[in-house]
C-alpha cells in the first residue's frame, strides 16, 4: 500500500522536484500539495488518509517551524517530516523542537528519501494502530448529536431523556451545544457559572481535569457541560475547540449526548460531522417537517452528513395528530426512524418545575428505548426501514402501535393487488399506442404514395396533343405505374382536363374501418 504524503510548499520549483523523486519511489505518492499552513490544516481535516505531511522550511515566510509545530499538536498521529535547505546538527536540533520526525535536505539523494519518509510512515502506523487497540478495549466513548429541525421542537428533552435512559453502569454526560438559547441547565434545575464556551481558550490542554472542573453533577448520574448565559458569547467557539472538546469526550465518558440545536455553524457541524449518531428532532407539524427535510439536503450539501446517517425523531406524536409516520416519511423523504409519544400534561409540568428527569411519562420510556438500542451500538430497524424503538411506551400508546401494524399489513396487501391490476392494464394503453402509430404511419405513406401518382397523371395530361380517352388511359396508366404491390390493386385513378385525382385504401389493423388516403394534382398545359 502506497505511503500518502502531504507536500506543505509555495515554491514551485521544490514542487517539481519533491514530484519527480516521489514518483520514482515505487511506495510513495505525493497526494496533495498546500500552499500555506491554512492549507495544511484543511487538508488534514478533509483527507484523512494522509500518512506523512513534508513541510518546506521556507513556508509562510520562513515559518514552516511553526507550521510543522501546529500541525503535530492538531494531528497528533500524522508524522511530519522538515525539507530544509542543508541538513546540520542545528538543523535536525530545530525540527526535533517543532515536533518533527526527521528531517531532508534539498541534496539528499532518492534511497536516503524514501528511508526516511518510511520511517516516518512506519512510526504514524504504529501510533494509530496502539490508539485503535486502546479504543477497542473501551477507552473510546460514543457521541450522539441530538439537532432541531427548527426550533420549538424539543430538541433539548429529547437529549436529556436519552442520556437520562444511558445511565447505569456507563459514565454518561450531556452537552448543551445550542449556545445561543441553550435551556438543559434549565430542565436540570441547576445554577451554572462555567460553561461549554470556557473552553475555548484552552482547546489544546483539553483534559478530564478541566471537563470536571467545567461540568456539573446533575440528577440521574448525568453530567452537564451547560450553555452560556450570554447568548452572545456563542461566537466564541471554534471548529479547533469543538473538535478538541469531542475527543476529549471520548476518552472521559462512555458516552456523551451533545444538543447541538438548529443552528447551523463550523462548529456544530463539525460535531455532527464527528458524531457516532445523529438524531434530528422534528414535531408531527408540517412546518417543522419541511423544516427537517430542508436540513437533511443542507448538510449533505455542505458534506456534513451523509442522509442515510441521519435518524429522524418525530416527537410529541398522539393520536390526536394530523400528521403521522406515513405522511411524515413523505415530507422528510426519508423514513422516521424513532417516535416519542407527547408526554401531555405531566411531562409539561415536569419541565416547568425543573423536574424533568424525575418524572415518568410515555416519552420517558418511549427514550429508554431508544437509549437501549443507542447503547448496543446497533440500528434493528423493521421491515418499512424504521427502528425498533420507534414503537411507543407501553401502556397508553400500545394499541396505536398495533392499529398502525395492521395498517402497514394492509398497506403492503393492497399495494401488491394493485401491481397485478395496473401491469394488464398499462400494457393494454401502450399497445393501442402502438396499433394507432402504426396506422398513423400507414395512412401517412397512402398519401405520399397517392400525391406522387396523382402528379404523374397530371404531368401526362399536361403533354398530351389533346384531352381525349387515349390520353386519360395514358394518365390513368402512368398514375398507377408509380404505385406497386398491394398500393396499386387499392388504388382509384379519376382523370378530368384540369385535375387527377388518386386514392388509396389504407390497409387497417381494425376490422371494418376504411381509411383512404386520397391527393389531387392540378394539370399545367405544356406551350406548344
Amino acid at each position: 500500500m502506497a505511503i500518502e504524503i502531504l507536500l506543505a510548499t509555495a515554491s514551485e520549483r521544490t514542487r517539481q522536484r519533491v514530484g519527480h523523486m516521489l514518483a520514482e519511489a515505487e511506495n510513495l505518492r505525493l497526494a496533495h500539495v498546500a500552499a500555506d499552513g491554512d492549507g495544511v490544516e484543511d487538508t488534514l481535516s478533509r483527507i484523512s488518509g494522509i500518512d506523512v505531511v513534508l513541510v518546506d522550511e521556507g513556508l509562510d515566510g520562513g515559518r514552516g517551524h511553526a507550521v510543522a509545530r501546529a500541525v503535530g499538536a492538531s494531528n497528533p498521529l500524522v508524522g511530519v517530516v522538515l525539507l530544509v535547505e542543508s541538513a546540520g546538527p542545528e538543523q535536525f536540533a530545530a525540527a526535533m523542537e517543532s515536533g518533527a520526525r526527521s528531517v531532508i535536505s534539498e541534496s539528499s539523494s532518492l534511497p536516503e528519501i524514501v528511508a526516511r519518509l518510511e520511517a516516518v510512515a512506519q512510526w504514524s502506523a504504529a501510533a494509530r494502530t496502539a490508539v485503535s487497540s486502546e479504543l477497542s478495549g473501551g477507552r473510546g466513548g460514543r457521541v450522539v448529536a441530538v439537532a432541531g429541525a427548527k426550533g420549538g421542537v424539543g430538541a433539548s428533552t429529547v437529549a436529556l431523556l436519552v442520556a437520562q435512559g444511558l445511565t447505569g453502569a456507563r459514565t454518561v454526560s450531556v452537552i448543551d451545544f445550542d449556545l445561543q438559547s441553550g435551556d438543559l441547565a434549565a430542565y436540570a434545575g441547576v445554577h451554572t457559572r462555567r460553561s461549554v464556551v470556557d473552553l475555548v481558550d484552552i482547546a489544546s490542554e483539553m483534559s478530564g481535569r478541566v471537563l470536571r472542573e467545567t461540568s456539573y453533577d446533575i440528577e440521574g448520574g448525568l453530567r452537564l457541560l451547560p450553555a452560556p448565559n450570554e447568548g452572545e458569547r456563542a461566537e466564541e467557539m471554534t471548529a479547533e475547540a469543538a473538535r478538541a472538546l469531542v475527543n476529549a469526550l471520548r476518552y472521559q465518558f462512555d458516552v456523551s449526548v451533545i444538543d447541538v440545536g438548529s443552528r447551523l455553524d463550523d462548529a456544530t457541524a463539525l460535531v455532527l460531522e464527528y458524531a457516532d449518531v445523529a438524531l434530528l428532532v422534528a414535531t408531527p407539524d408540517l412546518p417543522a417537517l419541511r423544516a427537517a427535510r430542508r436540513s437533511i439536503a443542507m448538510w449533505e450539501r455542505l458534506a456534513v452528513r451523509n442522509p442515510s446517517e441521519v435518524d429522524v425523531v418525530l416527537n410529541r406524536r398522539s393520536n390526536r395528530s394530523e400528521v403521522q409516520e406515513s405522511l411524515a416519511n413523505r415530507i422528510v423523504d426519508a423514513p422516521v426512524s424513532l417516535v416519542i409519544p407527547d408526554g401531555g400534561s405531566v411531562f409539561e409540568s415536569a419541565m416547568n418545575t425543573a423536574s424533568i428527569l424525575s418524572a415518568s411519562t410515555p416519552a420517558h420510556a418511549a427514550a429508554a428505548k431508544v437509549a437501549t438500542l443507542l447503547e448496543r451500538g446497533t440500528v434493528e430497524r423493521g421491515s418499512e426501514g424504521e427502528l425498533v424503538a420507534a414503537g411507543p411506551a407501553d401502556g397508553v400508546a400500545a394499541p396505536t402501535e398495533k392499529r398502525r401494524g395492521r395498517r402497514g399489513r394492509g398497506r403492503k396487501g393492497s399495494d401488491s393487488g394493485q401491481s397485478v391490476v395496473e401491469l394488464p392494464v398499462a400494457f393494454g394503453i401502450g399497445l393501442l399506442l402502438f396499433l394507432v402509430a402504426a396506422q398513423c404511419l400507414g395512412w401517412g405513406a397512402g398519401f405520399l404514395l397517392a400525391r406522387n401518382a396523382a402528379q404523374e397523371g397530371a404531368r401526362t395530361i399536361g403533354i398530351a396533343e389533346a384531352y381525349d380517352q387515349a390520353s386519360v388511359d395514358a394518365a390513368r396508366a402512368d398514375a398507377l405505374g408509380e404505385l406497386s404491390g398491394p398500393w396499386r390493386s387499392r388504388a382509384s385513378v379519376s382523370v378530368g382536363p384540369d385535375q387527377v385525382q388518386v386514392a388509396i385504401t389504407t390497409p387497417t389493423i381494425v376490422p371494418g374501418l376504411r381509411l383512404v388516403s386520397d391527393a389531387t394534382a392540378a394539370v399545367f398545359r405544356e406551350p406548344r
